[in-house]
Parts: C-alpha cells; sequence; structure tokens
C-alpha cells in the first residue's frame, strides 16, 4: 500500500509542477547539503562533533532561499545560546545532574523568545546533548559544535543558492483567477436561478458558497505569500519577467479588490435567503423583479469573466475589455434604479433598492481593483 501511493506521488512528480514535485525536489536539496557539509566538515577537521554539520544541513533547508537564511540565522543563534547555556555551567560548576537541570531549565525558558520561532527548541536540545555528552567541560569541543553548525548551515545556504527554486508568477497568476472564476460561477448560478423565477432559487446554497469565498481568498493570499518568499534572496529572479512591470503588489491588489467584492456579493445572497425563507418582515419579491436582476447580475458576471480572459492582473495596463465591461454593468443598474424608482412600491422598495445598491458597490469594488492596478 505505501509502496503504491509512492509510486502515484513519483508519477505527479513527474508529469508536471505541483505539491509532489516540490516535495521531490526539496528532499534532493536536502540529500545534496547534508552530503555536502559532512564531506567538508570531515576535511576541514577531525572531530567527533562532525554529525552536526550534515544534521544543521537537514534542518535549515526549506522551499524557497528566503526561508532558508531565516531558519539557518535562528538556528545558528539558538546553537550558540545553547551551548553558550552548556558551556556556563560545565566550565564553572563542572557537570552535574543538578547543574544539568538548571541548564535545561534555563534553555527552555530562553527557546521561549518569540524571535526564535520553531527553532527555539533547538536552545534545550543543544544544551541538553553537550551537556549530557560530556562536551560542556570542554570549550575546545563546544567549540568545535559551532564550527560543524556554521559549516552544515553554510552547506545547506549553497545549495540553496546553486538549487534555487524557479521564480515563476503561475501560482500567483492561478490564485487571482480562482478566486475570479469562484465567484463568477456563483454569480452565474445565481443569475440562471432567478431567470426561473421563485421555483429556481437555491438560497442556501448560494450562501454557503458565498460563505466559503473567504477560504478562496485565504489560499490565494496564501499562493502569493509564497511566490514573494521564492523571489527574496533566488537569484534567479535576474531571469524572471525581464522587462515586466508587474509584481507581485498587483496580485495582492486584485485579491484586496475581490475580497471587497465577495462581501458585497454575500450580502445579496443573505437578502434572497432571508426572502425566500421568510423569517423576516421583508416582503416577497415579484418574478418580474427576480428576473430583471437575474439579468443585472448576468452583467456582472461578464465583468468577472473578462478579468480571467484578459488575464487583467498580468499586467501593469488594464485590458479595454474589462474597462467597457464595467462601464456596461454599471449603466445596467443604473436603468434598473430608474425602473425601479418609476414603479416604487411602498413595501418592496428598500428591499430591492438594497440588493440594487450590493450590486453597485461590487462593481465599485472591481473598479477601485481596475484603477489600483493601473496606478501600479
Amino acid at each position: 500500500m505505501l509502496g503504491e501511493h509512492l509510486g502515484q506521488s513519483l508519477r505527479r512528480a513527474v508529469r508536471g509542477r505541483g505539491r509532489e514535485r516540490e516535495r521531490v525536489v526539496l528532499i534532493l536539496r536536502s540529500v545534496v547539503a547534508s552530503t555536502l557539509a559532512w564531506a567538508v566538515a570531515a576535511l576541514i577537521m577531525d572531530s567527533s562533533q562532525v554529525a552536526f554539520a550534515p544534521f544543521s544541513a537537514l534542518l535549515v533547508v526549506r522551499p524557497s532561499v528566503y526561508r532558508s537564511v531565516l531558519d539557518s540565522s535562528r538556528y545558528v543563534a539558538a546553537v550558540f545560546l545553547g551551548v553558550l547555556a552548556a558551556g556556563a555551567a560545565g566550565l564553572t560548576v563542572g557537570v552535574h545532574l543538578w547543574a544539568f537541570a538548571l541548564v535545561v531549565l534555563a534553555a527552555l525558558v530562553v527557546g521561549q523568545a518569540s524571535l526564535f520561532r520553531e527553532q527555539g527548541r533547538q536552545i534545550p536540545v543543544v544544551a541538553a546533548f553537550a551537556f549530557a555528552g560530556g562536551t560542556a567541560a570542554s570549550a575546545a569541543s563546544l567549540g568545535e559544535i559551532l564550527i560543524m553548525v556554521c559549516v552544515g548551515s553554510a552547506s545547506a545556504l549553497l545549495t540553496q543558492l546553486v538549487l534555487a527554486p524557479s521564480v515563476r508568477f503561475r501560482d500567483a497568476e492561478d490564485a487571482v483567477r480562482g478566486f475570479a472564476d469562484a465567484m463568477a460561477y456563483l454569480v452565474d448560478e445565481i443569475a440562471e436561478g432567478l431567470r426561473e423565477g421563485r421555483e429556481g432559487l437555491d438560497t442556501r446554497r448560494w450562501v454557503r458558497i458565498a460563505r466559503s469565498l473567504s477560504a478562496t481568498r485565504e489560499n490565494a493570499r496564501a499562493a502569493v505569500e509564497s511566490q514573494d518568499e521564492r523571489f527574496r534572496f533566488n537569484p534567479r529572479r535576474a531571469l524572471a519577467r525581464s522587462g515586466s512591470t508587474v509584481s507581485l503588489r498587483t496580485y495582492r491588489d486584485w485579491i484586496n479588490a475581490l475580497d471587497r467584492a465577495s462581501w458585497h456579493l454575500r450580502s445579496i445572497t443573505s437578502t434572497l435567503d432571508t426572502l425566500e425563507r421568510g423569517t423576516s418582515r421583508l416582503p416577497a419579491q415579484s418574478e418580474d423583479f427576480l428576473r430583471a436582476y437575474g439579468g443585472l447580475l448576468d452583467a456582472v458576471s461578464d465583468v468577472l469573466w473578462t478579468l480571467h480572459e484578459d488575464r487583467a492582473w498580468e499586467s501593469d495596463r488594464v485590458p479595454h475589455g474589462l474597462s467597457r465591461r464595467l462601464e456596461s454593468a454599471k449603466e445596467t443598474v443604473d436603468r434598473c434604479q430608474e425602473d425601479l424608482e418609476r414603479g416604487r412600491d411602498e413595501h418592496a422598495w428598500h428591499v430591492r433598492g438594497s440588493l440594487l445598491t450590493d450590486v453597485e458597490r461590487l462593481l465599485h469594488e472591481l473598479e477601485e481593483g481596475r484603477s489600483v492596478a493601473e496606478r501600479g
């Protein structure tokens, strides 16, 4: 069973990029870094502490150069403090059981500092290893540990620089496109249901999907931040998108705009659900209004699908098609508002006005996204 699972993962890694391929590449980098660390450590010093070099290399190899630099600096600092704690006791009072307890206690307390993050646990580990292993009473042995740790971290960083991950914007592009598409699919479904009248309303499902957009937003942001980490300190960044002025900030701006727009979409689904389930004094809406509102949502859908087709987030110059769709959608909203004013129904006017306002605000947020992208 395990062999079959590994085989499937390897086949997916060979077929194309994805989580499996990144995992395989990370494993290969770890093998190279640890082997290099051991070879260099054995070459420069005949020491019983040589195992610290490959061990350290394995601990600081990360998917990105930036993360490796960050973790290696924290790791080296943590090891230094652990060695310092062990040496302070071992070289002064000697190696005793009560001294070991005090050293580990002090190391555990210092390791709680947020500065070290997950590497904080290395402070008590190194202190306990050095003290219990008998090296705490020898300044030379403690110095060898520090040298081996530096060799391992340096080998890992060198491996990361030579085998740096590719700098690509595709993950960020897919994240924003997926967010826009999720909204577009929901708007399409609502519009189709409204055109069918009250029989086509599936408001509980729409509310559930609208609420799930918050998770889509977080996934999109995580994908962009992951790409940002790949970009920092990466020597291959000089080859990425030569001559292009688009940056990861463009993707962040579009995600923020889509996020704000999604809140208005959630408000629309919530209002429709309240109307359908009759849990308040809100009046039932006429079939004609529901169909007209469905047509209005078609205009919103056109804007969202234009974002996908024109790939607006991949350039600092917004395509003309998006601008035309936005203007057309706003004109449709204006016409609906005028029709609503002419045929004002005192019992339903405020509800319909609220639904139209949500669409207007949704379009405004998308237009703001366009404006921010144009300003760069």
